[in-house]
């Protein structure tokens, strides 16, 4: 059975502009779903103990053990065998990425009985034609930063998709609302740490078409927060380089946005 860490390009990478996030801080324990072995790097060298795995099934995930939150995937062998089209480094980065917005800002103390789960959030915007209409506008909007050879102006990017968010955010219910920031804010930024690790790892054919290629239309399901966030981490990143240097993590990616273009509410 192969155990690899998976972790690749931390120096050409570096933290992404996150201050302070460096995947090798986070223990790694790939499952089995019997039993875990748990990677620690220390100073350069690997450590790798046993346990008696935390989850029952097979996930990418984190774990909170004691004070650290670690990361949890399957073996490498098991992980293969499911066919699945990500690369397991880029999912350990996108896990490990979870690990550092707790531990740096806690940031899942957040979720309370206020934000609905994502599968019911999702039900919910999937099952009412405007809302969903509406949403869809959104990415497509938000996708036009990813085009080829474009001549884009952001900020006037940035004002026709705030512009449609605000028509938009007058259907949700606040529930709702708050719920689609916050897992746009979290599972979308972890979304384009792991492009961007697929971006360097297998090339950029590869990057386009695993996550720029169906950036603009809508999903049923969750998966349309994880493009939403990584289009939005991309907006930013065209109108302001240095946004993540005091990013906290604290307001939803839409707000930022916001203040930047000089659109604010």
């Amino acid at each position: 059975m192969s155990i690899i860490w998976g972790i690749v390009y931390v120096a050409e990478l570096g933290n992404l502009g996150f201050p302070g996030f460096d995947p090798l801080d986070y223990k790694v324990a790939f499952s089995t779903g019997e039993k875990d072995f748990v990677v620690t790097y220390n100073g350069g060298e690997m450590e790798v103990s046993e346990r008696k795995a935390v989850y029952e099934g097979l996930v990418g995930s984190i774990y909170q053990n004691g004070d650290e939150f670690e990361v949890v995937v399957p073996v490498y062998d098991t992980w293969i065998s499911t066919g699945s089209k990500s690369q397991l480094s880029s999912v350990i980065w996108h896990e490990s990425f979870h690990a550092y917005q707790n531990t740096a800002y806690r940031v899942f103390e957040n979720v309370t009985d206020a934000l609905l789960s994502e599968t019911k959030l999702a039900e919910q915007i999937d099952h009412d034609p405007e809302k969903r209409k509406l949403y869809g506008r959104e990415l497509e909007i938000l996708s036009k930063v990813a085009e080829k050879e474009s001549n884009c102006d952001f900020q006037e990017l940035a004002i026709e998709y705030i512009q449609m968010a605000e028509k938009r955010d007058a259907l949700l219910t606040k529930e709702e609302k708050a719920s689609e920031e916050f897992y746009e804010m979290m599972e979308g930024s972890a979304y384009y740490v792991e492009a961007c690790v697929v971006r360097l790892e297998n090339g950029e054919p590869a990057y386009e078409k695993l996550y720029l290629e169906n950036a603009g239309e809508y999903a049923e399901g969750n998966a349309k927060y994880y493009r939403h966030g990584m289009l939005e981490c991309m907006l930013l990143d065209e109108l302001d380089p240095q946004w993540k240097e005091s990013y906290h993590f604290d307001k939803p990616l839409t707000e930022v946005i916001y203040g930047i273009s000089g659109s604010g509410r």
